[in-house]
């Protein structure tokens, strides 16, 4: 008599063997991570569609004593040397129809332009701004969310953010001062400046410099310091002071 085959047990076993099965909690989180996904996803396509710039220019021909401009977010850009006036364009960026609200004024001489938006659940709007300006008028900006950026301006300048870089090329004025909560700040300036006044929390800081001897005070407290072709002078008639908590300090002397 013939052996009789025993079917081998492992071929009965399910395919899925340890899936376990959803409990309705599961099912709950599942349908409910779905919706999220889904309803993220039809806020994001409406935030895209619903996006759009609109750009804003005016000009002010009579002279000012000076400029004080304050934006929420958004970058600035000046740019100096100019010879009709004072020239702002802003590129505004709305979200769901909600645009920056700006605000401006001129009072004893000096231009006041403020800009900042409202909350939104969704997104976020914005104003960039240039300002062509003549030589010698002073200028005050403040940003809270943006890159500040100086181009051929002379004359003297407070600048300071909170969160962006400082740039600042072919400078030649009295005094400047520029400051930043958390982004690096860059100078370069075409004359040897009265006073030079750079500080960064965590960036770094750099400075060129025409040749000669300055009152220098460069220190970072965590990160390098290096100056080179400048002579620390105490009795020099130009000052320079670059500090940085955490980034690189650097100065340097140009061409």
């Amino acid at each position: 008599m013939s052996a009789e085959l025993v079917p081998d047990a492992r071929e009965h076993r399910p395919l899925l063997l340890g899936v376990r099965r959803l409990t309705p909690w599961s099912l709950v989180l599942v349908g409910s991570s779905l919706t999220l996904l889904i309803a993220g996803a039809v806020l994001g396509a409406l935030w895209l569609s619903s996006t759009e710039t609109r750009t804003v220019s005016w000009h002010l021909p009579a002279s000012l004593g000076g400029i004080e401009l304050h934006v929420q977010s958004g970058d600035v850009a000046i740019v100096g040397g100019s010879q009709t006036g004072v020239s702002i364009s802003s590129s505004n960026r709305f979200v769901f129809g909600h645009g920056p609200r700006e605000r401006r004024s001129v009072r004893a001489g000096i231009l006041r332009v403020s800009s900042d938006c409202p909350q939104m659940v969704v997104g976020s709007c914005s104003a960039s701004y240039r300002v062509d300006v003549p030589n010698n008028v002073p200028i005050s900006i403040r940003t809270e969310h943006g890159d500040i950026r100086l181009d051929g301006y002379q004359g003297s300048a407070d600048i300071a953010t909170d969160s962006g870089a400082i740039n600042v090329e072919g400078y030649c004025g009295f005094v400047l001062g520029a400051a930043s909560a958390s982004g690096a700040i860059s100078v370069s300036t075409a004359c040897s400046p009265e006073r030079l006044t750079l500080r960064s929390g965590s960036g770094d800081v750099s400075a060129t410099v025409p040749p000669g001897n300055y009152r220098i005070q460069a220190a970072s407290a965590a990160g390098a310091t290096t100056v080179r072709g400048l002579v620390d002078d105490g009795g020099a008639p130009w000052t320079i002071q670059a500090l940085s908590n955490t980034g690189k300090v650097g100065l340097s002397a140009g061409s």
